[in-house]
């Protein structure tokens, strides 16, 4: 299994930039290409959450053009961004494990020697997140059928506070319904966010946690201050790959132009006129 989970996408109408200067539809489009051209392809594409700034039809339109050109499998949940009814009638075609009900979207993906289960933890208006009884039922159901197999989680909202002022106000309010699964099934070993703009990762008993950057801007990270910042810091996604013998490894895979790659040659590195 390898996968790129890539979040927080915030498309805009047509022509309209982020704030007004931020041009997150290029930089979107820059992406797919970047994740189309990679030389180990990913088996699926993860987007967990905030495709669309504003909830606008308009803005699906967009975000639905460039995701599809995505050469990938797609496994995609909405984010606090994302309005519920549109996210499902324009991201639907493209990931139809959605379902028809904007209400209870959640799903489970079998196809490897990991369970993947992908749930909605946004609610309609606010920026909080909430994990619903109907949610947590047929995860708790998920769980229990899935046996030892080790499972991974894919969500928007952290389930815990992260120690970020600003970001820790809108995490996931009942998050500790979730911590009380992982108490219980050992098998859970793995929780992927998005929401804080940033890669950030903890521990809860057997549980790695993390969330992951956005795909063209970022939230800075202050403990104390509680003040609503973005920046332009690099972009990237992250990568799980499953490892023989090892388990799933995860590793940040830049999303902004650099040099190289180069190929290691041991002349240049340690050049015989220096011994």
């Amino acid at each position: 299994m390898f996968l790129a989970q890539i979040s927080d996408l915030h498309f805009r109408s047509h022509g309209r930039k982020l704030y007004d200067f931020i041009d997150v539809n290029g930089g979107n489009a820059e992406v797919v290409s970047q994740l189309n051209a990679l030389e180990e392809r990913p088996d699926a594409v993860v987007i967990t959450g905030d495709i669309v700034n504003c909830g606008l039809a308009s803005e699906y339109e967009v975000a639905r053009q460039t995701l599809g050109n995505l050469r990938y499998p797609l496994y995609i949940i909405p984010g606090n961004h994302d309005d519920k009814a549109q996210f499902l009638e324009a991201m639907g075609p493209l990931c139809p494990q959605l379902g028809t009900d904007p209400n209870n979207m959640h799903y489970a993906v079998d196809d490897f020697a990991m369970r993947l289960l992908f749930i909605d933890t946004s609610v309609a208006g606010e920026s909080r997140g909430w994990l619903t009884q109907d949610t947590l039922a047929w995860l708790e159901t998920q769980l229990e059928q899935g046996g030892d197999k080790p499972t991974t989680v894919f969500m928007h909202h952290p389930p815990m506070k992260l120690g970020s002022a600003q970001m820790d106000r809108i995490a996931c309010e009942n998050g500790d319904r979730l911590l009380s699964l992982i108490d219980r099934f050992p098998s859970l070993t793995r929780v992927f966010c998005g929401h804080t703009h940033r890669l950030i990762f903890t521990q809860y008993r057997q549980a790695i946690i993390s969330t992951i950057p956005g795909t063209v801007h970022q939230v800075p990270y202050f403990h104390e201050n509680p003040a609503a910042y973005y920046n332009l810091e690099p972009a990237a996604c992250l990568m799980h790959r499953l490892i023989d013998n090892t388990g799933l490894v995860s590793y940040l895979h830049p999303l902004t132009q650099y040099a190289g790659p180069y190929l290691y040659d041991a002349n240049i590195s340690c050049p015989l006129d220096e011994k």
